[in-house]
């Protein structure tokens, strides 16, 4: 399939009109119904800052933000703080008088015993500009709704598409796509993993590193940091979310990194820097010699569309590649010198709004999974790392199905994987060598609200939470609205655990053992 810029281009645009047409919809509903009848629109008051979360208190009264949900929160004129004084207003209309504002998502809910009227919800991702506003404000009325679309991204992507031309990046965005075979060289733990690869990003301007889960990836780009850093490089890690970054920096090879303050972080939050009390905020991405840029996607692509001759990094790592759409791939190569693309094109693949007849119409596939594309035009060298640390034997002969059979488990033998003290009615659904379990339910013809599956996962984590409280549970499903019905189910019979995650899978991350619906 011949790769070209115009029809990229026109991908582009297509995906940029179906983002600004989804969210449009939402900009012009009516506020209040968006509030009482679709539950998307939320108004509470602001309480404290504890522990780098923002804790508001919402009225039972209404919806509440299910817990993993990313919402836009920002203060409005004191005369649109009270819902009765909305009117005929829209969503739209109270974006236009908005004052200070971020992006936030809910991470746990929590009654309040003596008000049973009203809970308490905390946040985490807030802006460190947005809580420097805010705090002090006790009382202070809030609204939270729907998050835009990333149109500046997209739009960025259209630039470096439209405009940039050199002998790095036309190969990339000027060329043929064939279907090889993707058989990169295979890496264990007999040889130093990151000496070998910078090594060969020594011989070559990009490699890439493919990981299979639990087979750490994000040790190895930590350690591959370290020994840039050491030699004096300016290192720039750019993902498609904050989290993978900040599971970067957390790794202990970053350390001494921190400590002297050679790691730096755009939009750093107020629970980042919790977190992190050694990570450095950063206003503007600049390529120092012997320090480490922390930025997502959107603001690195934004960056890439300024260069126009010598990439300012000596060495670009772009983490979650299988996220990035092919565009993205040719900011990085704008960006550094030396490039290495790190993900698995059998995980997570973009996001992307355009309904899927008119992706296969178009053949918009191509420019959609960027890792998979970069592998099959590009003449990069690619490894594969072959030892998972998470997956028990058993899960990892059946992950490594997708990997040709070369995945191989050293997880801890230890491993809890029995749980005698489950009803055996549900300890037979769990397999004692670990690895996947498929339960079959009825399930009627477009129903995403199946009662025999919601019923059937509340009993599994209720169970597994009695016998054993602090274990890590993710419930994950295809679908929006999945979701909300799985977390009524289960929130309503078990209550709030800090360490249960239930979301769509493009919102999880693959730290957790999981249930997975249809």
């Amino acid at each position: 399939m011949i790769i070209n810029r115009k029809e990229h281009y026109q991908f582009l645009e297509d995906e940029l009109r179906a983002q600004t047409e989804q969210f449009g919809q939402k900009l012009a509903t009516n506020a209040t119904y968006l509030r009482e009848v679709k539950g998307e629109l939320f108004a509470a008051q602001y309480v404290k800052f504890e522990d780098g979360e923002m804790i508001l208190k919402f009225s039972n009264r209404y919806s509440v933000p299910r817990k993993g949900e990313y919402l836009y929160c920002f203060t409005v004129p004191k005369e649109l703080r009270n819902p009765h004084n909305w009117g005929k207003m829209t969503y739209g209309d109270l974006i236009k008088n908005k004052g200070n504002f971020s992006e936030v998502v809910c991470i746990w809910q929590t009654p309040i015993k003596d008000n049973p009227d009203f809970c308490l919800s905390g946040f985490r991702g807030v802006d460190t500009d947005f809580a420097n506003c805010i705090v002090g404000g006790e009382g202070m009325i809030l609204l939270l709704g729907p998050n835009k679309p990333p149109y500046e991204y997209i739009a960025n992507l259209q630039t470096i598409v439209r405009l940039n031309h050199n002998i790095k990046i036309d190969p990339l965005l000027d060329c043929e796509a064939t279907n090889s075979p993707f058989e990169p060289y295979l890496l264990d733990s007999k040889i130093d993993v990151s000496n070998f690869l910078l090594t060969q990003l020594s011989l070559s301007d990009s490699i890439i590193l493919q990981g299979p889960p639990g087979t750490g990836k994000t040790f190895q780009i930590a350690e591959l940091c370290r020994r840039l850093c050491e030699q004096g490089h300016s290192v720039l890690v750019t993902a498609l979310t904050n989290r993978a970054l900040m599971e970067v920096a957390s790794k202990d090879s970053m350390h001494e990194l921190l400590h002297n303050g050679r790691i730096h972080k755009t939009k750093l939050t107020v629970d980042e820097a919790k977190e992190i009390p050694d990570l450095l905020n950063i206003k503007q991405i600049s390529a120092t010699p012997g320090h480490i840029i922390l930025s997502t996607f959107y603001i690195t692509s934004s960056e890439a569309t300024n260069i126009v001759f010598t990439p300012p990094f000596d060495v670009v790592i772009m983490d979650e590649a299988s996220q990035a759409l092919l565009g993205m791939f040719a900011a990085v190569v704008l960006l550094g010198k030396k490039c290495i693309y790190v993900g698995d094109q059998n995980q997570l693949s973009p996001v992307i709004s355009i309904n899927e007849d008119k992706i296969a119409r178009r053949n918009y596939s191509v420019y959609i999974d960027g890792l998979t594309t970069i592998c099959n035009i590009a003449n990069i060298p690619a490894y594969r790392l072959t030892e998972t640390y998470r997956l028990p034997c058993r899960a990892a002969a059946f992950t490594g199905i997708f990997y040709n059979n070369t995945l191989k488990s050293k997880a801890d033998t230890i491993i809890k994987l029995k749980f005698p003290d489950i009803i055996d009615e549900i300890s037979a659904f769990l397999n004692p060598n670990g690895g996947p379990a498929l339960l079959k339910t009825d399930l009627s013809l477009g129903d995403k609200k199946p009662a025999a599956a919601l019923a059937l996962s509340t009993i599994i984590v209720s169970s597994l939470l009695c016998v054993k409280e602090k274990l890590g549970i993710a419930v994950l499903s295809s679908y929006v609205e999945t979701a909300k019905a799985l977390q009524r189910a289960i929130y309503q019979t078990i209550g709030n655990h800090g360490n249960l995650l239930i979301d769509t899978v493009t919102r999880s991350h693959d730290r957790y053992s999981y249930l997975c619906y249809p």
